[in-house]
């Protein structure tokens, strides 16, 4: 409950229970006034911009790393709002596919299910109220550290709810792959104690008692004589105690995975442009960061830089949380793949073949994420990442005005043109 009503705070989730329409109605309305206000911020970012961003070095302009930052930070914010609004039917279906599979899980798991459900939930309900508290730490120690000057003051009340929402954007995905993930962990347990079970051969199988067979015939006669032989298995005559829960089983694991996989390409599809629109934002902010961070040190300016590193800190920090739980949860699927081969049973063994059956189900239909096609959302995206920022600070380094460390430019531009009027006045002897 915590959970869901933080990700409505920030307008990331525009429904509420099935069961509550009234509370689905404030949450749309609350992202549709946060879309109406921040689309105000973001014209009076662009009207006011030579007094937000005035350049104090020269005095005349606005200093264009801030304004960029800002401006793609507000933009971003409106992206999230905007989908969170026409993805909200998807959001829900996504919900009711995910909670369609725990009545399955439970019989499956028996009492085992509902305990991990509930030790997941709280996992991730403290990790969201502990990136919370550490981001609002980090922030207000941006604001004592960074912006002192009233203009500043008012850029960070005007962006600081932005960044926020952009970051718990990345912790509102990483929710519902968590939901994934531990479904996944039932699955694979599931799947476990079915692996390392008897055996089911037709040499196991007991005549019906409560259906009168046909009469035998020499076709029969060669079924029951077979012996160790692979033999043809007929409902009429034969039946298996123990066979029948054991496929059931069987059969409901693998319609579960279906279910939880279509949930996931769901996924993938309905968080495309709000992440595409987070990862270039924490890219130019990065960027902008890691540039003004060298800029200080080159001139030995130390006081600010802490601000800088702090908010480079918190945005890898909630990128690398998302990329933790695609991780996680690809790692679950690919054990539960591993775990097929751990039965061990010959050609009459028909519980191995339906495990056989469903490891080639899941070599054809494996987990991923991903935005669009555009990027896999793993680690090596946060490698990407650092690579770029990277290569791009090493071009902006290369443009950067050079400026001896201590030295008043203005001071210097005021001599070197006193000089000039002296030399230009000079007369000379006749």
């Amino acid at each position: 409950m915590v959970v869901i009503l933080i990700f409505q705070l920030c307008g990331l989730q525009t429904y509420a229970e099935p069961g509550a329409p009234f509370g689905s109605t404030l949450a749309l309305l609350w992202c549709i006034g946060n879309c109406i206000v921040y689309a105000g911020v973001l014209a009076y970012c662009f009207i006011e911009r030579r007094w937000l961003f005035a350049d104090a070095r020269t005095g005349t302009g606005i200093n264009v790393i801030p304004f960029i930052k800002s401006s793609i930070t507000v933009v971003t914010h409106l992206v999230v709002l905007v989908e969170a609004i026409l993805a909200r039917g998807i959001y829900r279906a996504l919900d009711v596919r995910v909670t369609s599979v725990d009545g399955t899980l439970g019989e499956l798991a028996g009492r085992k299910a509902g305990p991990l459900f509930a030790k997941a939930r709280a996992q991730f309900r403290n990790k969201l109220l502990l990136f919370g508290a550490f981001c609002c730490a980090i922030e207000l120690g941006i604001l004592v550290l960074v912006y002192r000057n009233p203009a500043h003051r008012v850029i960070w009340c005007l962006t600081v709810p932005s960044l926020v929402t952009i970051r718990m954007k990345h912790l509102h995905h990483a929710y519902h792959i968590d939901r994934l993930t531990a479904r996944f962990g039932v699955l694979r347990e599931q799947m476990e104690s079915l692996a390392i079970g008897q055996a089911i051969s037709p040499g196991q199988l007991e005549l019906t008692g409560d259906k009168v067979p046909p009469k035998l015939t020499s076709l029969d006669r060669w079924k029951m004589n077979a012996g160790p032989r692979p033999a043809i298995i007929d409902p009429w005559t034969l039946r298996n105690p123990a066979g029948p829960k054991h496929l059931r089983q069987i059969f409901a694991t693998k319609s579960t995975y279906l279910t939880l996989w279509h949930a996931a390409k769901d996924l993938n599809g309905c968080c495309v442009y709000s992440q595409l629109a987070n990862l270039l934002q924490n890219f130019i902010q990065c960027t902008c960061d890691l540039y003004s961070l060298y800029s200080l040190l080159y001139l030995n300016q130390l006081g600010d830089i802490f601000g800088f590193i702090l908010s480079i800190v918190a945005t890898f920090t909630a990128l690398g949380i998302v990329l933790a739980a695609c991780e996680n949860c690809k790692n679950q699927v690919g054990q539960l793949g591993l775990l097929l081969y751990k039965r061990r049973g010959d050609e009459t063994d028909l519980l191995a073949k339906m495990i056989e059956s469903f490891s080639l189900l899941l070599q054809h239909t494996p987990i991923y994420f991903s935005l669009g096609g555009f990027f896999d959302m793993d680690f090596m995206l946060l490698k990407e990442i650092a690579a770029a920022i990277t290569t791009y600070m090493v071009i902006f380094i290369q443009f950067m005005p050079k400026e001896e460390p201590g030295t008043d430019t203005t001071a210097g531009t005021l001599l070197s043109n006193m000089s000039l009027t002296n030399t230009t006045l000079s007369l000379k002897p006749e």
